[in-house]
């Protein structure tokens, strides 16, 4: 008998050939197949509103939105009132600082006057939204010098003056401006440092 080891090496190596085309044709229509059956299984998931944990998270997440609100809407006044406040006192600061002194009757002193007194009707025109409860608990005496227990309204803060006013008045305006000014920047400062803590 004799034995033939080319037409058995032929066999053996043409028998992996065909496994590979046959897996290689059936593969593509097996990975749709599995995907339209993918596609098939997905399940729907619902989850009721009505749950306690999701309506205590609801509440939370609307309370931080409304206390970031709230925040935002009293920095920006807060910087309104700082840049008034500021050119406020320098007006008043040009008519003590002036040397020598304006004459009572000087009609550079009135200008200056009534722009002080155009600028305190711009604030007194503002609203000052209270800051959130527990910023304003914190320190309650200062933000209170900014109107927040009488609904915005810093007018007590305010010194009001005529365009008559002595020097002595202006003097004491101008002093309550800077202690105005200070009020602002700590109640500015104690806003980030709550935003930040």
């Amino acid at each position: 008998m004799a034995i033939e080891p080319i037409s058995t090496t032929e066999k053996v190596a043409t028998m992996p050939d065909q496994l590979r085309k046959s897996y290689q044709s059936t593969v593509p229509q097996q990975q749709q197949a599995a995907n339209a059956q993918h596609h098939d299984d997905l399940v729907a998931i619902s989850v009721q509103g009505s749950s306690s944990t999701i309506g205590r998270l609801g509440t939370f997440h609307e309370e931080k939105n409304l206390q970031a609100k709230s925040i935002r809407s009293v920095a920006d006044s807060l910087a309104k009132v700082s840049d008034v406040v500021g050119e406020m006192n320098q007006t008043l600061a040009k008519i003590v600082k002036n040397y020598p002194p304006f004459p009572p009757d000087s009609s550079e002193r009135k200008d200056l006057l009534m722009s002080y007194i155009s600028l305190r009707k711009e604030i007194l025109g503002m609203t000052f939204p209270p800051p959130p409860q527990p910023l304003y608990e914190k320190n309650t005496s200062l933000w209170d010098k900014l109107g927040a227990a009488e609904n915005g309204n810093i007018a007590s803060s305010l010194p009001q003056l005529s365009a008559s006013a002595s020097d002595a008045e202006v003097i004491a305006a101008s002093k309550a401006m800077t202690q105005l000014g200070s009020v602002v920047t700590t109640a500015q400062s104690e806003l980030v440092g709550f935003v930040t803590a």
